[in-house]
């Protein structure tokens, strides 16, 4: 695929009034790429019979849609947000931005049932979900390039992680994890303590919607039982876990923390931590021998927080957001 040859036209469908009220409702934008460059929504059904559509917003190479934009370079990279975040959340925009602007292609992705795609996913999302990122790979592998990287954040940091673990085809060359959750028993035992409460009853919240909207086929006696739940270890225990095929919620952590499958992983990948995290203990990530990884680069702050990093403003950087330079310089490192 050339610059020359290749035209993008929007394929904006199945955004009904209904769904889009609810969009807004639940996920206000921080921001929108479509408001500085080209984007189109492109619709993808998952690899597993349940007829579910992952959304995903693509935003082509700038030399592809403009006058005297820089050289693509032949890479896309995929972002994957966090949970109960979209394809507006502010890292995924952040991130997106500055891949565009070094001539990168960008397919930003929606979990299931998550930004625009509320409502299009009768299964909900989970940390595991390998067969979600493999199948919005396979469309970009197919569609625009075989040249590509991955980011995940938060929830699908972990994810990313499982993923290049496992013994599967990955298509990617190289992947980033941000503020990752690798051992989910333990982050769900923080995040339920005293010290993360505050952001437990914000997620809590924000997932109990979407049960009560009525877009998950449970019966209601398990409806009732999921809204009653007073900590995340009890959701995941009385809905995520079963939903998606685990006996119980600790096989589903046990199976899905990432922590297991870092001596699977193939190819080359930057983790990056904040000490300060409020959402993710980082006492996992000091007892981890990274020096037992030498495909993985590693950066620990001091500061940061929960997929934030971010500093004073600047005449370079006006948003104050340092994170995707960190991410983009090490992606450019692995051009060949």
């Amino acid at each position: 695929m050339t610059s020359s040859n290749r035209e993008f036209k929007p394929r904006r469908f199945l955004e009904g009034r209904h769904l889009q009220t609810v969009y807004n409702v639940l996920f206000p934008p921080d921001n929108s790429l479509e408001d500085e460059y080209y984007s189109e929504s492109i619709l993808i059904p998952t690899n597993d019979k349940s007829g579910d559509i992952l959304w995903l917003e693509h935003n082509p190479p700038l030399s592809q849609v403009r006058k005297n934009a820089s050289k693509w370079n032949g890479y896309y990279l995929l972002l994957i947000h966090g949970m109960e975040g979209s394809t507006e959340s502010h890292y995924m925009v952040s991130a997106g931005k500055e891949a565009l602007n070094r001539g990168y292609g960008v397919v930003r992705m929606n979990l299931r049932n998550c930004g625009r795609g509320l409502g299009l996913a009768k299964k909900p999302y989970n940390a595991g979900q390998s067969e979600d990122i493999e199948t919005v790979l396979q469309y970009i592998y197919k569609h625009f390039t075989k040249s590509i990287f991955v980011s995940g954040f938060s929830l699908s940091a972990n994810m990313v992680v499982k993923f290049f673990g496992e013994k599967r085809q990955h298509y990617a060359k190289a992947f980033s994890a941000t503020s990752p959750p690798l051992d989910l028993k333990r982050s769900c035992d923080f995040i339920d303590s005293r010290a993360g409460n505050f952001y437990r009853d914000h997620f809590l919240d924000t997932m109990k919607e979407k049960v009560t909207s009525g877009i998950y086929d449970i019966p209601d006696k398990i409806k009732e039982r999921v809204l009653r739940s007073k900590s995340f270890f009890d959701f995941d225990d009385f809905f995520t876990a079963p939903i998606a095929g685990y006996a119980n919620v600790l096989e589903y952590y046990n199976i899905c923390s990432g922590l297991k499958y870092l001596g699977g992983i193939k190819i080359p990948g930057l983790l990056v931590h904040a000490d300060d995290d409020p959402v993710v203990p980082s006492e996992v990530w000091h007892e981890i021998r990274w020096n037992s990884f030498p495909l993985l680069q590693t950066v620990l702050t001091e500061k940061g927080g929960h997929v934030g990093f971010i500093s004073d403003t600047s005449p370079d950087n006006p948003e104050g957001r340092w994170l995707p330079r960190i991410l983009l310089d090490f992606f450019d490192s692995q051009i060949k």
